[in-house]
């Protein structure tokens, strides 16, 4: 296998972990750092405008409030009585994700 340095590589992770055991196996730094550019992702080309708006205080303690007090409704249904814009927002004031 040749190692060599690739510049502006996409991420291959299958190939990184090949060459990081074979590295690790060999004790052969060359194979390591020749794993490190392959576990970087390109910046996006195209980033889409956000379309929602932020998400106020008031819907954050709704959010919580409804999971306290009902915790089997579904996050698709809290959204909708709270007027956020799907459940994904919802999961993530509860998981703490959203500040």
């Amino acid at each position: 296998m040749a190692l060599r340095q690739m510049k502006n590589a996409s991420s291959d992770i299958p190939k990184a972990r090949s060459l990081l055991h074979t590295g690790i196996k060999l004790r052969d730094w060359r194979y390591i750092k020749a794993a490190l550019p392959l576990m970087t992702r390109a910046k996006a080309v195209r980033r889409a405008r956000q379309k929602q708006k932020p998400i106020t205080a008031a819907q954050k303690r709704a959010v919580l409030v409804l999971v306290q007090q009902d915790p089997d409704m579904h996050y698709h249904e809290i959204a909708n009585r709270v007027g956020l814009a799907n459940g994904g927002r919802v999961s993530e004031i509860v998981t703490g994700r959203r500040k």
